[in-house]
């Protein structure tokens, strides 16, 4: 019998998100398992898997066959290992990624995987929601995908650190220090595995496109930012205890919604990238 016979993908939207069923990650995978993840992970940009029974440990060692796992905040080492994993409170922050992102694109190679497992969870809020930034590039008219393919953008850590607020400072000591505070990545990003194009702006990082003039960059990019965020590339999941979701930060972007005060403690891992 095939080692994935019991791996079963169900679709949450149209464009973007889907669950797989059958999976157990505390356990070693197989060859096959890893290309059917993998293989949906591509297909739909987002993928769940529910009531999963795992450590610390197991979770790295799960992201390990997709990838170098790193700590954002060394910048990524073949040194780190699971403990430098963070239980995060995300609390103080929650305000600062309740716009549409991709992860940390200020970075030169920004991570092209991230994992995220439901620690601990307020009683109600606390929410994530996922947009296909390829699906919403494909809705653009032709005249808009030519102008924006080949052009490039400057993405910025400072605006994140801003939102942070008190917060900032101690982000700044932890993570800004280990890297350059700003890159230039293109702004229609082809998938390197699929070849599939998508938007590779966002409005946590991205702050100016670098072939227009000042006011046209800042109407082109709110103008982006709101085709992104369109409920007909987007889907909205409600976390449980033990959930782990895996996305493909080189396709989709997501918005961690802040209705909530305390209580909502994630496990969060990603996957070392290349530059865009």
């Amino acid at each position: 019998m095939p080692d994935t016979a019991t791996l079963e993908t169900e679709r949450l939207t149209a464009s973007i998100g889907a669950i797989v069923h059958g999976a157990d990650l505390s356990r070693p995978q197989s060859p096959a398992e890893v290309i059917y993840i993998r293989q949906a992970l591509l297909d739909h940009g987002v993928i769940f898997f529910q009531g999963q029974h795992i450590t610390t440990e197991q979770h790295w060692a799960f992201d390990q066959y997709f990838g170098m796992p790193m700590s954002e905040e060394s910048g990524g080492s073949p040194q780190d290992t699971a403990a430098d994993v963070m239980h995060a409170d995300l609390a103080p922050v929650r305000h600062a990624t309740a716009v549409w992102h991709a992860d940390t694109t200020s970075l030169a190679r920004p991570p092209w995987g991230t994992t995220l497992r439901a620690v601990q969870l307020p009683p109600v809020g606390g929410d994530t929601c996922w947009s296909s930034a390829q699906a919403a590039f494909e809705a653009l008219s032709p005249r808009w995908q030519t102008m924006l393919d080949g052009a490039t953008a400057v993405h910025a850590v400072e605006p994140l650190m801003v939102r942070m607020k008190d917060f900032g400072p101690i982000f700044r000591e932890r993570f800004v220090a280990h890297h350059e505070p700003s890159q230039v990545h293109p702004v229609v990003l082809a998938h390197p595995e699929t070849g599939r194009k998508g938007l590779f702006v966002n409005e946590a990082f991205t702050t100016r496109i670098l072939e227009f003039e000042p006011p046209e960059s800042d109407a082109v990019l709110q103008m982006l930012f709101r085709h992104l965020a369109s409920p007909d590339f987007s889907l909205r999941w409600r976390w449980k205890l033990r959930d782990i979701c895996f996305w493909d930060n080189r396709s989709v972007q997501h918005y961690a919604v802040p209705d909530y005060e305390i209580g909502r403690v994630m496990e969060r891992i990603v996957l070392e990238g290349e530059r865009p």
